[in-house]
């Protein structure tokens, strides 16, 4: 997850496509057909083996000083692939795998390029829609987090609100506290930090727009996601130190089209994410 409330964290202790011309996506429903709706949730069809394809762009604008400090690498390129969907007593599991590729090259006669794989989950049922923090669609910040264990993790609320299948009009709340621990490296025997994480996040849909990306063109209704938090660090060492917040006006923005699921991505640290290719049963 490199959600900014894990940057932070990070801080406060010290992470080629297809150049065709684009096909026309109506992104209104008239995609692809027989695809799987987990939960109902046609904004994003689940079913095993859909794979979705995303790579950087640039972004329209740069980070101020003060985010781009913190913003963690940007992957060259990911990919999600639906492993497995098991629904018992009326809720569904969806289990994901994030391969993320990290381009690492300091002299071209000799790229380096780093593989991270991330497995993430959804747990949905009629009325929630929970995405695991270290999933891109989570907020749209691919590449999860190292190091950390979560020991306690209680949601209130729901990460993506979804009535009839579709996100309605109105704002909603998800807010999350979390009992974190580092790992120390095997054998090391080190102790280290542990502490809370908080976040509160407001969603709220926004009208449809025009996407184009290497993969399509996409009439695609954007979600605006705002979060607030802070890092609290509970060792011995730390009585006295106050949580850490978040930045201010940490903004990311999620596109969906219909059938196709996210089709472009804005975060907060100016990382630009599109679709540039997808196999969809």
């Amino acid at each position: 997850m490199r959600i900014p409330a894990l940057a932070l964290l990070a801080l406060t202790l010290a992470p080629a496509a297809s150049m065709a011309k684009p096909k026309v996506q109506a992104g209104d429903g008239s995609g692809p057909k027989n695809l799987g709706y987990a939960c109902g949730a046609k904004v994003l069809p689940l079913a095993v083996g859909n794979v979705w394809t995303y790579s950087t762009v640039a972004a329209p604008l740069p980070a101020l000083p003060d985010v781009a400090r913190i913003a963690p690498l940007p992957p060259k390129s990911f990919t999600i692939t639906v492993k497995s969907i098991d629904t018992k007593a009326g809720e569904t599991v969806v289990q994901l795998e994030e391969k993320i590729i990290y381009d690492l090259t300091k002299d071209s006669k000799k790229p380096v390029l780093d593989e991270r794989i991330v497995h993430s989950s959804i747990t949905c049922t009629a009325k929630k829609f929970d995405i695991t923090p270290d999933s891109f669609f989570f907020a749209g910040e691919p590449g999860g987090y190292q190091g950390l264990t979560f020991d306690k993790f209680e949601r209130k609320g729901t990460s993506w609100m979804l009535p009839k299948g579709a996100f309605g009009e109105a704002e909603w709340p998800e807010d999350i506290i979390a009992q974190w621990k580092q790992e120390p490296h095997e054998e090391s025997g080190a102790k280290l930090n542990s502490g809370k994480l908080e976040l509160e996040r407001r969603t709220t849909p926004s009208d449809a727009e025009s996407i184009v990306t290497k993969a399509g063109s996409y009439r695609a209704e954007k979600l605006v996601i705002k979060t607030t938090g802070r890092i609290t660090i509970e060792t011995a060492k730390s009585k006295d130190l106050k949580p850490a917040e978040m930045p201010a006006d940490w903004v990311n923005q999620l596109w969906f089209a219909p059938d196709y699921g996210v089709v472009q991505s804005l975060n907060r640290y100016a990382h630009m994410y599109q679709l540039v290719d997808s196999q969809l049963k």
